[in-house]
């Protein structure tokens, strides 16, 4: 089966850690990957790392990071420490699609979480004919979460559940920083 959960609301990588924790306590194993993010950064890390039959492997590096084409049309993104993408986040989301394939290809895992897949999909850092290929040739032997915004609608269409997230408010539009334990 495909999951998603998807949207700009907050949210989406929490239900997906939580269905993982649901698998495990049935005793499947789980793989989280996770795009454009540092696993040792994100709080969950500190207790899913002990957990057993729950992997985590991330492709990203410290800090977020946007087209630089979008970081000119909203300079106040800058501001707020944003860095436009390079060469290296083209080569870590590559990486990261490419251990996802060998694991499936492995069946080493019943439950692969993609985490920000789907933003990393929108800004084409992963090329979505790898991962449309993974998804509909495995999904009979595999279970699949998407996460992040953006779901493109070809993945919303093979997908057999889709979750949307919607920001009502956000304290980060008040300049608000997150905070640690409860964002991240």
């Amino acid at each position: 089966m495909i999951y998603v959960f998807t949207g700009n609301g907050k949210g989406k990588t929490t239900a997906a850690v939580g269905t993982g924790i649901r698998a495990v306590g049935a005793g499947l194993k789980v793989l989280m990957v996770q795009f454009m993010k540092v696993k040792e950064l994100s709080s969950e890390y500190n207790v899913l790392s002990k957990l057993e039959n729950f992997d985590i492997e991330s492709f990203g590096r410290k800090g977020f990071y946007l087209p630089k084409e979008e970081l000119e049309k909203r300079p106040e993104l800058e501001k707020k420490g944003f860095k436009p993408f390079s060469d290296i986040d083209f080569r870590l989301a590559q990486e990261g699609i490419e251990f996802v394939k060998n694991c499936v290809f492995r069946e080493k895992y019943d439950l692969y979480i993609l985490d920000e897949i789907c933003v990393a999909l929108h800004y084409r850092l992963v090329d979505e004919n790898i991962l449309k290929k993974l998804l509909i040739e495995y999904r009979g032997k595999a279970d699949f979460i998407l996460t992040g915004r953006y779901c493109p609608d070809w993945i919303i269409q093979i997908a057999d559940l889709v979750t949307q997230m919607k920001e009502i408010k956000h304290p980060f539009k008040k300049g608000i920083p997150a905070k640690k334990g409860i964002d991240y």
